[in-house]
């Protein structure tokens, strides 16, 4: 959809005249980049909120707010990207321009090393449970475990470790024990569910090393969200200015 239609849509709705942004056009209407686009636009303009204030400020309370909790609600999210994920994921889709692409295993690290670090005292609610994306989370945290702190390279390196009897000690110390328990009963099917489920390593074939990170300017930016982690522009122009220059 055209901006200037997605400006009148928010404007709208925002100002009385119509019941919700999605009243009398539909969900089919709008991609997951417009809804993301809406609610840039909402935050900008109505909040002059940059993207840094967003990254550290935007919840639940403030999406009621600037009546955008239903809109958010109708976004599309892969199913890779487990609940705890998808503010996250929200703001990847405003600010492509300074994180790009959304890098699951690059926040899902940063989250576990958070924990590691001792300083998040645990895991989201939903972290590791309950979908396809928690799924993934688990092998991410496990393939990352092995290899930074059992110093494994390998697919053998890893199901060698994880059939000795240091296994059960290690998960406990990365704090993945309970899961290990909760969804594989041993740390032999944990791992190969790492391996085989995730393509992150097979069978005599280096562990790649995690890529994917926001690009420079995103790196601060990312760091904000990690911290507020619980879910560039210039926000001084005037609403003439801004719409013509886009």
């Amino acid at each position: 959809m055209e901006k200037a239609d997605l400006y009148f849509l928010y404007d709208s709705a925002y100002s009385g005249m119509r019941k919700s942004i999605l009243s009398g056009v539909g969900r089919d209407y709008l991609t997951n980049r417009d809804m993301a686009f809406i609610c840039r636009y909402a935050c900008e303009y109505y909040l002059r909120w940059g993207p840094k204030q967003i990254a550290r400020k935007l919840n639940l309370q403030v999406l009621r707010m600037m009546k955008l909790d239903n809109l958010v609600k109708k976004i599309a999210f892969p199913p890779e990207i487990s609940a705890p994920e998808k503010r996250t994921y929200l703001f990847t889709l405003m600010y492509p321009e300074i994180l790009g692409p959304y890098h699951k295993e690059f926040f899902v690290i940063a989250f576990y090393q958070a924990v590691l670090s001792g300083e998040r005292q645990k895991f989201p609610r939903s972290f590791f449970s309950g979908s396809q994306g928690a799924d993934q989370n688990a092998r991410i945290c496990l393939m990352y475990a092995l290899r930074t702190y059992a110093d494994c390279g390998t697919a053998a390196e890893c199901i060698k470790f994880m059939t000795s009897p240091r296994a059960s000690s290690f998960l406990k110390k990365v704090k993945l024990y309970h899961v290990m328990k909760r969804k594989y009963q041993t740390p032999l099917a944990y791992v190969r569910d790492a391996l085989v489920m995730t393509g992150l390593c097979q069978p005599d074939w280096l562990c790649p090393r995690f890529g994917g990170r926001p690009q420079a300017d995103g790196t601060e930016i990312a760091a904000y969200l990690i911290k507020a982690f619980d879910a560039c522009t210039n926000t001084g122009q005037d609403k003439n200015q801004r719409r013509k220059s886009e």
